[in-house]
This record gives structure tokens, sequence and C-alpha cells, in this order.
């Protein structure tokens, strides 16, 4: 290997650690092209795999397995790559022999569960392509006998445990899910479904499913609404989203998995108009001619926007019943990646980029002192520290669950010494512990 695919294998294997799969995909390429059955190989049919290309992945990891039949990892990876391909027999058959290879690695059980998930989906393969040929044409002339059946039969699967990334899975899991079977049907969009799984907007949903199951939801800071489909997906009974800057005429959103922009093909005002159980709003919790009540209020990376934390945490108290559930996730400004500007991980780190110098390893706080007042820092970040955001709830809410969420591995061995110092430099007070937390979940009642 040479000086120059070394230095690509030693920043590949970084971007893999933070699940940059684009970078590595670029770092691994000439790495492949020098030695294509190598350890590269295995890492690229990786990156390939999660990036949704399972087709170009299946000859890597072939070659890697080739070289190394007995490899435990490569079998799981094979398996994994034939089971989005729908090729089933063959990815058991790759799991079975990764768990005789090795009976305590814990992948082969978990992929076998994946597998048995999606053998399900292949039963309900038929439900499925009966609902979504007939759920348009129902809204307006109601639900045929067969149309409920499938709905029926849907509902009692369980699904998978990828609903958050299968759009099939997601359907199942919407159906069984949903409070009853005409609401379903009558809020059901094959689209949005397809949407919200490619563009990583169930996620959340699922990670807060035991407070938005069953309720009516209200979203602060909803962006241009693509979460919607995704707290349907999890059993919500009825979402709200609210955003000053929603566009509400307007296609354009945020895929989250491959963290850019696109075209979501259809607006935020179509998908209300369509779907009695999403309502969105191009306006604020603060508005005052807003004055409904909901079980649960989420606000999911808002937090540390609001310039105006105190009176918006206030504000929504107007908005909460006596067990209303406040669950908010909150990215930490003073973490490596709070100054929400690029390098997002330290694989994606460039130091000879001006951009990235002015912030990388919490450089962000020291140049705190010398920002201009319109710096998007300054207009858009509160900078709120941990115990602030946690006493400014305590002034309106009790909290019943505050989860301070690690940085990665990656990051946190950055936290040198020198760095501690230098940071205290400016926030003479901080602690490791608050540069080292990424973000924090937290769930409120209103006192």
């Amino acid at each position: 290997m040479t000086e120059v695919t070394e230095g690509a294998m030693e920043a590949a294997k970084a971007a893999v650690a933070e699940k940059d799969w684009t970078d590595a995909r670029r770092l691994l390429a000439p790495v492949v092209a020098e030695n294509p059955n190598g350890v590269g190989a295995f890492m690229l049919a990786r990156a390939e795999l999660e990036l949704g290309r399972p087709d170009i992945a299946a000859p890597l990891v072939a070659a890697f397995r080739a070289w190394r039949p007995r490899h435990v990892g490569a079998r799981v990876l094979a398996a994994r790559v034939h089971l989005a391909n729908d090729q089933l027999d063959e990815a058991e058959a790759e799991a079975r022999t990764a768990l005789e290879l090795d009976p305590e690695a814990p992948a082969p059980p978990r992929l076998l569960d994946r597998i048995a998930a999606a053998r399900a989906v292949a039963d309900a393969e038929r439900h499925l392509a009966v609902v979504n040929e007939q759920h348009v044409a129902a809204r307006a002339t109601g639900p045929t006998p067969e149309l409920l059946e499938a709905a029926r039969a849907l509902q009692r699967c369980e699904p998978g445990p990828d609903w958050t990334k299968d759009p099939r899975q997601a359907t199942i899991a919407y159906f069984h899910h949903a409070p009853d079977l005409e609401w379903a049907l009558r809020n059901y969009d094959a689209h949005l479904v397809d949407i919200s799984t490619r563009f990583d907007y169930v996620a959340w949903p699922k990670r807060i499913q035991q407070y938005v199951r069953g309720k009516s939801v209200l979203d602060v800071g909803c962006g241009f609404g693509g979460f919607g489909m995704g707290f349907l997906i999890a059993g919500t009974r009825s979402y709200a989203g609210l955003d000053p800057a929603m566009e509400l005429d307007s296609s354009r959103a945020k895929n989250k998995r491959l963290r850019k922009w696109a075209d979501m093909g259809v607006t935020p005002r179509q998908i209300a108009d369509a779907l009695p159980a999403i309502r969105l709003f191009q306006s604020s919790s603060e508005d005052k001619s807003f004055d409904e009540t909901f079980d649960t209020i989420a606000l999911h990376n808002v937090t540390e926007h609001l310039m105006q934390l105190e009176e918006v945490l206030h504000g929504l108290t107007r908005l909460c019943r006596p067990d209303t559930d406040v669950v908010f996730h909150h990215h930490n400004y003073y973490c490596w990646n709070g100054h929400h500007l690029p390098p997002n991980q330290p694989a994606q780190l460039d130091v000879d980029n001006p951009r990235h110098q002015a912030v990388y390893d919490w450089r962000h706080i020291d140049a705190l002192p010398h920002l201009p007042e319109d710096h998007y820092v300054m207009t858009n970040l509160n900078r709120v520290r941990l115990d602030e955001l946690k006493e400014v709830t305590e002034r309106y809410f009790d909290i019943v669950r505050w989860d301070e969420v690690p940085s990665s591995q990656a990051t946190l061995d950055r936290l040198t010494p020198h760095v501690l110092d230098r940071v205290r430099d400016v926030v003479p007070d901080i602690t490791e512990r608050e540069l080292s937390v990424n973000a924090v979940l937290g769930v409120a009642r209103p006192r």
C-alpha cells in the first residue's frame, strides 16, 4: 500500500467511525483500485450499502469474502447486502454461516430477526399492493371490503426493526400503530411514507414513541413539515406543525439521511389539504391566536435556536394540559459541532480549510468574543449552557427525564487538556462535561 492510500485508509476509518459514508466512499476508491480484495473493499461495500447502493456493494463484499471466507463481519455484510436486494434465502444462509463461525457474535441473531421481518413483509406484499392501489380513491368513495381487509391484515402485522428506513415496514408500522382503520385509510399517503423513510423523518418520532402514540402532538419549529407523516407512522393521532419560516408552497426539504436539500415532491400546503390528521402553520407558539392544548409538545433541535428561550418556554404552558409532556432534543452549543457549521464530524475535518480552522476542536467557543453581531452564531444560536437550560425549564415545568447524550468517542479523543485550557481562557468556568455532551433529551410537565 502506498503512502497516499495508507493515508486515505486511515481517514476512511475515521469517516466510517463517524458514519460519514459519502466521505468514506470517496476516500476508499483509490484504496480499492490498488487492492480490490483487501479490507478497503469490505469497508467500501459497507459504505455503498449504507448509501443505498446494494448492487454496487455486492461484488465488493464478494471479493473480500473470497479472500477471507471465515471473516464473520464479511458474512454479516454479505447477508445485509442480500437482504437489501430482497434475496432472503441467500441472506439467511450467510447470517447462519456467520453464527456458526462465531456463536457469540451479536450481529447474526439481530440480522436473522431482520430477515424474519422481511419475510413478513413479503407475506404482506399483496395487502400492501391493495392499500397502495386503492387508498386515494377511497377518500372520495369510501373503502371497499377488499381495502378494509388489506388494512386489517396490515394492522395485525408486527412492524420489523427497520420501520424507520424501509417504506414497506413503515407502512406496516403505520397501520399497526394507527388509532383505527378508517382513520388510517383516510390519512395514509404512500408517497409521504416513502419520503419520510428516505429523508429520515421517522427516527425521531420512533425515539419518543412512548410520548406520542395515540396522542395529539404539537411540533414546535417543525421546519417544512416533513415530520408529520413520521409521527403518524409512530401512532400519533393528530399532528400540528408550527414554524414561522415554513414555506407552505415549496417542495424543497432537507434529506437528513444524506444531509442535503432535495425535492420532496409535495408541498406542506398539499400535505395538510390531503390529510386531516396533519395541520401545518406558518406561525410560532408565541402567536396568541393559536390557543389549542395538546397531549404532547415536541421540539427537535429547536431550543438551541430560540433567542427568547424563556419567553417561548413560558408561552408553551398555555398550550399544555396538566399532564402534557413537553419533549425536547437540545443540541449543545458547547460540544465539538455545536456551531452547526462544517465540519459536522471529525472525519470531515480539513485543517487547511479556513472555515474549518475557525471552528474545529471547540474553536467556535474561542471565537465568540470576536464574532460580528450579524454572524450566524450570534443571530441563530442562543449558546445556552446545559445547566442554564435546565434552570429556565424548571421555572415553568417539572423535569421528568433528562438524558445527556455524549459525543462520539472520536470526538471525545480530541478533548485534550490543552483544548480544555484554551476554552477556559474564554469561558473560565466551563466544565469537561459541558464540552463532552452532544445533546440532551428532556421531558417536562407543566407545574
